[in-house]
């Protein structure tokens, strides 16, 4: 009996890194990867995608198990037609676990009309890996019957920082990205609180305590310099953004909290109960509530943060989060709860 975990290649930015750290954690743990590269699927005749998928899957032998990460952003009818020819040709001698890090018609707009695929394709796995109880819960209402579905809750972070960077109170919240879909600058207050913009194109009709920054590549710069100090911010004025933000794990959750420093969200985050019984962050309604958090903050306030957000980024520089979610997943396969 083997373990196989898919891997996407092809694909930029967190999506495609996201995948294949969790495949390295996989691998750590034992597993074998299966690459899939991303590609204009929808040139593809039948015959031309039956063989991409014997490709792929020529390893896969009888009574193993198959963790596929989704969507591959190869369309719905990729992802679709993997999980049906690994059922159809293995039957139940092949367990599949579907590992939803994603889901494309709550993504985006206009994408709605694939939910009735998507959650037939979810029926067919033997168990669910989604991001949180609230992914969950929805999934279910809205047809998913797998009984086995397990959470997530956080991205792992297995990057290291520079522990001689004690981070210090600042009035200062830092957020990593572009704004373009999240509307941050236009709903910052004016105020003795600063912004710290890392990847967004300057502007100038903002106010003054909102500073650009130039984007940082090196994941292992950008964790040290949001170790020196202050808060990050996980945010969306975006209506559909901050709706899809109450299911998903977001990365910049992660990101903040390994460089050890506390998180801003909103109080519908999909990760509120933890960041909250935690000591991990704050939550709030609103950006002028933060600032006015921060505002009347002491240091030793603060540094009761800095001491609670130390203690989880051991665990996310291992990928606990991950290897305690793969192994929960595998062992439901075989013990009844």
């Amino acid at each position: 009996m083997r373990v196989h975990i898919t891997s996407l290649y092809g694909m930029m930015g967190v999506v495609g890194v996201s995948q294949r750290r969790t495949a390295e954690i996989g691998r750590q743990l034992g597993f074998n990867e299966l690459g899939i590269f991303r590609y204009p699927v929808e040139s593809d005749t039948d015959a031309e995608l039956s063989k991409r998928y014997d490709g792929i899957s020529a390893g896969i032998g009888s009574g193993d198990i198959v963790i596929y990460q989704g969507p591959t952003f190869n369309g719905t009818k990729f992802d679709d037609y993997f999980i049906t020819n690994l059922r159809w040709r293995y039957g139940q001698s092949v367990k599949v676990i579907i590992f939803v890090e994603d889901i494309v018609p709550m993504m985006y707009q206009g994408n709605e009309y694939l939910f009735p695929q998507v959650i037939d394709m979810y029926n067919k796995a033997h168990a669910l890996i989604v991001a949180s109880e609230n992914m969950k819960e929805y999934l279910i209402e809205k047809g998913v019957e797998n009984p086995k579905i397990y959470i997530q809750n956080l991205w792992d972070l297995p990057e290291k920082v520079d522990i001689s960077i004690t981070p210090k109170f600042m009035k200062r919240i830092s957020f990593t990205g572009n704004d373009g879909k999240f509307g941050i600058m236009d709903a910052f207050p004016e105020s003795d609180v600063a912004l710290e913009v890392y990847g967004s194109d300057k502007r100038e009709d903002v106010p003054q305590n909102i500073n650009f920054n130039p984007f940082i590549s090196d994941e292992h710069v950008l964790l040290n310099k949001l170790r020196e100090g202050g808060f990050g911010l996980v945010w969306a004025e975006n209506e559909h953004v901050r709706n899809y933000m109450h299911y998903c794990n977001s990365y910049k959750v992660s990101t903040y909290l390994r460089a050890g420093i506390p998180v801003i969200a909103h109080k519908s985050i999909s990760c509120a109960k933890l960041l909250e019984k935690n000591h991990w962050g704050i939550l709030v309604d609103t950006l002028e509530e933060a600032v006015d958090i921060i505002d009347n903050m002491s240091d030793e306030e603060y540094q009761k943060y800095i001491e609670s957000v130390g203690k989880v980024g051991f665990l996310l520089e291992n990928g606990y989060f991950t290897k305690k979610v793969l192994n929960e997943a595998i062992y439901g396969l075989y013990v009844a709860d």
